[in-house]
């Protein structure tokens, strides 16, 4: 082991068992000074070394033992510091019962007993008494922190105490810590009560001062950063600024690659200088530019910081301006007229000039009643062939086909809800003949009547608005297309003899009634598909039951269900070709003449909303209407007529336009325009005056220069993050810093 002397001296390599008497006869024989207090009261011959350094081995052991004896003391800690905290509160009426004769402990020491009880260990020396001390009203003022919390939610005065309890959390635990330390070292040096508080005080109020200082160093090399980033960014490249654009962009969720280049531009030589500087930029307010640049559209500096105290400046200058006779002052409000007649102009461009909701809905009814059509001529195509072939005129089993429309309707009780015109023609193919000016006249069951019944009942189940009428002329198409078509053939005796010519003939003429009854088969099936395309959606049975064209777009376009409009854009559109290169992220819209005509059309309606019916000329863009119309769409529907491009800028123009409009909770605009009015002529009279509107004149230019242009234009202050600034006031005001030394004074 190793001795060290009173002077300071270490002697190395001492045995563990060498007593102080052996020690001083090996430091004489060794000629080294022996202290004097060694040889005026030596020690036993059993006594060991005065102090020994103990190697790093037995410190790692001893730091390692120790670790349950921290853990049991940070729990007594965590017992008696909000129990500190709370005699700020019980102990004026503990002592008024202590003065009543009631015996009442403290409810530090009823903490401190508790622990005991809890075998939790003591603080044994100094250093663990001022850490206790920290400790102690760390966890005092975490609890008074979390309870102030909790009062900051009650109504009136007690509410605003709680606030200001509560704020600035973490001022208040560097501030406790700082308190509870200095406090305990004065305690601990031998300080009077007095001195305790009073370092406590002093401790506290530095402890409070420690965040901002942090902020501070923090901001500072950041600044530091941004310096050394000057140096490398000096000679970047259009690509590299794309990089760093890109990268903020991306932040704030937008796609930099989706920008069109024209934007690209203007965003570069916008943000050159700060990207250049190594700034940091606001995320949020540079999409916001960004969306501004892609229409074309002049920010102000309150649009993509949507501060409300810039709003309201801006908006009140603006109007102050217009009010004005000096056309220097009036640079903002002609930039909010711009605005206005961009926004007009993009919807314009999209194809709400060319927009016509009569002429989209004739064309759309149009595509859908030629598709209908062509598959009429289709399907009487077949049933002219099979009439043409031989055994054309074969007659059919009608009683089958009569007796199981009759059957189906009766089972849904619509029997008494069949027009009469079906009625009466089927009834007429049942009986087989029919009586005109008392003479009878048969009636066939052939391939020409059964393609005629079948189109006639379609024909009445489009024209009714019944619903009863439609469904029971619906079942009774249905029952027809399930009845099985048999044709009738001629049966003869047992006994007639045929020659083998006429077995022949017989052969060929069974033959041919199978090449018909195919053929009957294959235009009945093509009628039945007509059928059911005719009532696959709305939009088709609507167009082919007369409806009026622009009805057709309000029902089914710009009102109706997305099932709707997916259904008219089937009838409408031509598919992307196969093979085609679709990014899977921006799936293709169909295309087409039709698809063109409702796309302008809900362009137009788009416009016609946010104008309020007004003409190009003289109305105002509304944000809000517009942004109605087009929720009331729906993002769904639109991507099924619009290209993913032209649907991204729809909803831009209507964001921004929010953000051109915008007046947030806080902003204070003077939209009765009385203040500007007055403020307005007041300058025109004041340069009226002989003599001072000479001298005002410059002031007034100051204005325009300073405050209009820069609002207007340079936006890229309000791209910038403001660098949080901690004031070091505020761990003066820390409440920690004022009740932390009186914690220390509790028993």
């Amino acid at each position: 082991m190793d001795v060290r002397l009173p002077d300071g001296t270490i002697i190395q390599n001492v045995p563990d068992n060498m007593s102080r008497a052996d020690l001083v006869t090996k430091l004489k024989s060794n000629g080294m000074a022996v202290p004097a207090d060694w040889l005026q009261s030596p020690a036993p011959q059993s006594a060991t070394p005065i102090e020994t350094s103990p190697s790093f081995g037995k410190q790692l052991n001893s730091a390692i033992s120790d670790i349950p004896r921290q853990i049991g003391l940070t729990g007594r800690y965590a017992l008696e510091g909000p129990a500190q905290a709370l005699q700020m509160f019980t102990e004026p009426v503990a002592g008024l019962m202590r003065s009543a004769g009631i015996p009442t402990k403290p409810l530090s020491q009823i903490a401190t007993e508790a622990a005991d009880w809890a075998g939790l260990p003591k603080p044994h020396n100094s250093l663990e008494r001022v850490v206790g001390d920290a400790t102690r009203l760390v966890a005092g003022s975490g609890g008074m922190l979390g309870a102030s919390q909790q009062v900051a939610k009650l109504p009136g005065m007690i509410g605003e105490a709680g606030k200001v309890l509560a704020s600035n959390p973490m001022a208040q635990l560097t501030s406790s810590a700082g308190a509870g330390a200095t406090g305990g070292l004065s305690r601990e040096a031998g300080g009077s009560d007095l001195q305790q508080a009073g370092a406590a005080l002093v401790g506290g109020v530095a402890g409070g001062l420690v965040p901002g200082l942090a902020t501070s160093a923090a901001n500072a090399g950041k600044r530091a950063i941004n310096a050394g980033r000057q140096l490398v960014n000096a000679g970047m490249t259009p690509a590299q600024m794309d990089v760093q654009i890109e990268q903020v962009l991306s932040r704030a969720g937008v796609d930099y690659s989706q920008v069109p280049e024209r934007a690209r531009q203007a965003l570069r030589q916008e943000l050159g200088s700060a990207l250049h500087l190594g700034k940091e930029l606001d995320p949020t307010a540079t999409a916001r530019l960004a969306e501004f640049r892609q229409l074309g559209i002049t920010p102000t500096r309150g649009m993509v910081t949507q501060d409300p105290v810039l709003i309201t400046r801006e908006m009140n200058l603006a109007k102050t301006g217009a009010n004005a006779s000096d056309t220097g002052l009036q640079g903002l409000a002609r930039v909010q007229n711009q605005n206005n007649n961009r926004l007009i102009d993009l919807l314009n461009e999209s194809g709400a000039a060319r927009g016509d909701a009569y002429a989209a809905g004739q064309q759309a009814i149009g595509a859908i009643r030629g598709k209908d059509a062509s598959l009429q001529q289709q399907v009487s195509g077949l049933y002219n062939a099979a009439r043409s072939m031989p055994g054309g005129d074969t007659p059919l089993n009608r009683s089958a086909v009569v007796n199981g429309i009759y059957d189906a309707l009766a089972k849904q009780n619509k029997l008494a809800y069949l027009p009469d015109n079906i009625a009466n023609m089927l009834n007429t193919i049942s009986e087989g003949q029919v009586t005109r000016n008392g003479q009878s006249f048969n009636v066939p069951f052939n391939a020409n009547v059964l393609d005629n019944l079948m189109t006639d009942i379609a024909t009445a189940q489009r024209s009714t608005t019944d619903g009863n009428v439609k469904a029971a002329l619906k079942i009774a198409r249905e029952a027809l297309d399930g009845t099985p078509i048999q044709p009738i053939k001629t049966h003869f005796g047992g006994n007639q003899l045929v020659t083998e010519q006429g077995a022949q003939y017989l052969r060929s003429k069974d033959a041919e009634a199978g090449k018909f009854m195919d053929a009957l088969l294959d235009a009945k099936s093509a009628a039945r598909s007509r059928f059911q395309w005719q009532e696959s959606s709305r939009p088709v049975d609507a167009a082919l039951s007369g409806v009026a064209p622009d009805g057709f777009v309000k029902k089914f376009v710009l009102g109706g269900t997305v099932d709707d409009a997916r259904a008219l854009v089937r009838e409408l559109g031509s598919p992307v070709p196969p093979g085609s290169l679709v990014d899977p992220r921006n799936p293709v819209a169909p295309q087409g003449p039709g698809i063109d005509a409702i796309k302008n059309a809900i362009t137009a309606h788009l416009k016609d909303k946010a104008m309020g019916g007004q003409a190009d000329e003289v109305g105002k863009f509304s944000a809000a209407a517009y942004n109605r119309a087009l929720n009331q769409i729906g993002d769904r529907k639109l991507s099924l007529f619009f290209q993913p491009d032209e649907l991204t800028q729809l909803k831009s123009i209507g964001r921004v336009s929010s953000l051109m409009m915008n007046q947030p909770v806080g902003s204070a605009v003077n939209n009765s325009n009385s203040g500007a009015l007055l403020l307005g002529r007041g300058l025109d009279m004041l340069n009226s005056v002989p003599v001072i509107g000479p001298l005002a004149g410059p002031a007034v230019q100051n204005i325009r220069v300073g405050v209009q242009q820069r609002a207007a234009q340079n936006v890229l202050p309000g791209l910038l993050v403001e660098q949080p600034r901690e004031s070091l006031a505020r761990g003066l005001l820390s409440p920690s810093a004022v009740y932390g030394a009186g914690l220390l004074s509790a028993p």
